[in-house]
């Protein structure tokens, strides 16, 4: 739950006008629990895991011999194949652990965090 009532209370206490993202994120978050919000995280996360390879993934697909100099093994080539069992790895390593880690860790940090 948020600690402001509403938008005004949200503005009065920071000072100034919310922004637009700011506005809609009160408008979907308001009566949300805290668990659910913190759910995010998990998704948040799983969106990392998923987008932030990717310019390595086309790199690698096409290869750019001007990238050749980045790599610690120039010489080792990945197929389409081989990168998507990587991936798939991956993911399934954070459906199993990261996943459950973060499920299950709010209650311990509530009851930190109340301290």
């Amino acid at each position: 739950m948020l600690q402001y009532g509403s938008l005004e209370g949200a503005e009065l206490a920071l000072g100034r006008n919310l922004t637009v993202a700011e506005k809609l994120w009160y408008a979907y978050s308001a009566q949300k629990s805290d668990y659910v919000l913190y759910i995010h995280s998990c998704l948040f996360l799983f969106l990392v895991f998923s987008l932030v390879p990717l310019p390595w993934v086309l790199v690698e697909l096409h290869r750019f011999d001007a990238m050749k100099k980045f790599k610690v093994q120039p010489r080792i080539r990945k197929s389409f194949p081989e990168l998507l069992k990587c991936y798939k790895d991956v993911i399934v390593k954070f459906v199993l652990v990261v996943a459950p880690l973060i499920l299950v860790s709010f209650p311990v940090l509530k009851v930190r965090l109340r301290k």
